[in-house]
């Protein structure tokens, strides 16, 4: 890596992403698969993967065992010893776009690779003068089968004037976004309708929940909408953006394209946020457009539409629906 990471994300529960690509899916049928990829990824390690292929650096911290971090090459990962192996997870791909995924249950980690892990984040973060933490991914839980506490990381971050951002699910996202922490999540539009606890039907239903979680805290809310594009929310109000329809390929991996696009313009420009929402949006459908769950480069972005005054009463053609 020729420069210092800007960007330091943390993913703690990766995954060997395996991917099979199919004609048609036949539940309860027999396939071969016209071709199989393999690559380590994870919300993390996909967001360091692209952005250091969009001119960004950016180091991926990695639970591993001994055996995966001594077989790894990429110069983005930064293994953290573990004593489990990397879960495998599953991608049906079909030759229309439709993805059909199997994901392992994240493995649980002890308090002392817990610690350790986070100790290892911010301690990275504190050397090279990276500007943003990411937490991002599955958080797993402990031993015993108790909440794993990200609170730490965010205030002792935070408090030497270092953001960090979220992009999870469920009770970890909720409860996170509650306290106010995160300096941005990126929910899409049926995660952002579980932390409201309602349906999320029209491009307002979204802006109004995204000021809702906006209001608890949390500095800038990005909400991925599939074909919809993204919904931004900070203080300086809502932008809406989306390019023209793409050829969807594997929309794998497209949260974590538009998350790096979004920080890659943002950590330069802090006062761009609408300029940065379109970027994330225009990696996003670049993503989309390729079989991995990593973007191979940034050449070729779509055009993007930014609106500061979104069509609230436009229908989704994805709703968050409860």
């Amino acid at each position: 890596m020729n420069s210092a990471p800007r960007v330091i994300t943390l993913t703690p529960a990766p995954a060997i992403d395996r991917t099979y690509e199919l004609g048609t899916l036949h539940p309860g049928g027999v396939h071969r698969a016209t071709a199989v990829h393999s690559e380590l990824a994870g919300k993390g390690v996909n967001v360091s993967s692209n952005l250091s292929r969009g001119g960004v650096a950016s180091l991926a911290v990695v639970p591993l065992s001994p055996e995966e971090a001594n077989s790894t090459q990429s110069e983005v990962i930064h293994p953290y010893p573990v004593s489990h192996p990397v879960r495998v997870n599953i991608t049906l791909l079909e030759e229309d776009g439709q993805t059909t995924k199997i994901n392992e249950q994240a493995p649980p980690l002890s308090t002392d690779e817990w610690d350790g892990l986070i100790s290892e984040t911010v301690t990275l973060a504190d050397r090279h003068d990276a500007s943003w933490i990411l937490v991002a991914g599955t958080i797993p839980v402990a031993l015993d089968g108790s909440p794993l506490d990200l609170t730490g990381l965010f205030r002792r971050s935070q408090s030497e004037g270092r953001r960090v951002g979220l992009d999870t699910s469920g009770s970890a996202l909720l409860e996170l976004a509650r306290s106010g922490l995160p300096d941005v999540v990126k929910p899409n539009a049926p995660e952002l309708a579980e932390c409201v606890g309602r349906s999320l039907r029209t491009i307002g239903d979204v802006v109004s929940a995204a000021h809702e979680v906006h209001e608890w805290g949390v500095t800038h809310v990005l909400v991925s909408l599939g074909p919809d594009g993204m919904v931004g929310v900070s203080s300086s109000g809502a932008i809406h953006a989306s390019t023209a329809p793409v050829t969807v390929r594997n929309t794998i991996g497209a949260g974590d394209a538009s998350v790096a696009g979004f920080l890659s313009h943002f950590v330069s420009h802090p006062d761009q946020f609408a300029e940065s929402v379109g970027v994330a949006v225009a990696w996003g459908a670049l993503k989309v457009q390729e079989v991995s769950s990593q973007l191979h480069s940034v050449e070729g972005l779509p055009e993007v539409s930014i609106s500061t005054s979104p069509d609230l009463d436009r229908d989704l053609q994805e709703p968050g629906l409860i």
